[in-house]
């Protein structure tokens, strides 16, 4: 190689190298620590609260709508707790609890849980969410949640999952941007 290429490519190497410096102290020194996100996708949004406040996670959630009053008849949400991820159901009060809550997604079989409290917002049930039924929420076209009225009678709630895979991708970055330097150098 002569004198030329040999600068040409020491300076393109150098452009190079330098281009990725920049994106990465560009990444850290922006990330403002103080703010809380929200962002819709879909039927689903996720919640992050400022990375400032260690103790608290990032939670992905659905309202579940009554199609005639528009009103909220349930709560999905979806955190971490004690390093585990749990889905976490606050349904109305007025539900016989004995029987529980069942989730089921697309033809999978019911999944039954048991109601851990009630209080002033409704009463909450949760699942640990494993990898088989991340899956199912990720792959199903829909869900219904199913909870017994005081009459004993099943009633179903329908569960949209418009959205939920990416709004899973958004929740799991976002949490890893909000305790890792490492991945706000390559946001």
């Amino acid at each position: 190689m002569n004198k030329l290429t040999e600068r040409l490519v020491l300076g393109a190497g150098a452009l190079v190298i330098g281009l990725i410096i920049g994106w990465a102290v560009r990444g850290v020194a922006t990330y403002n620590t103080g703010t809380q996100t929200v962002t819709t996708y879909q039927d689903w949004r996720t919640a992050c609260p400022p990375a400032i406040l260690k103790d608290q996670k990032c939670q992905m959630m659905q309202d579940v709508l009554d199609t005639k009053s528009g009103t909220t008849v349930a709560q999905i949400a979806i955190g971490t707790q004690n390093g585990k991820d749990e889905l976490v159901a606050t349904l109305p009060l007025g539900l016989a609890l004995e029987p529980g809550v069942g989730l089921t997604l697309g033809t999978d079989p019911v999944r039954v849980f048991p109601y851990r409290t009630c209080g002033q917002g409704g009463c909450i049930a949760v699942l640990d969410l494993d990898a088989k039924t991340d899956a199912a929420l990720k792959s199903s076209k829909d869900g219904r949640v199913l909870v017994a009225g005081l009459d004993g009678k099943p009633v179903a709630i329908p569960l949209s999952l418009k959205g939920y895979s990416d709004a899973a991708a958004a929740w799991h970055r976002t949490e890893a941007k909000r305790t890792s330097v490492f991945w706000r150098l390559w946001s």
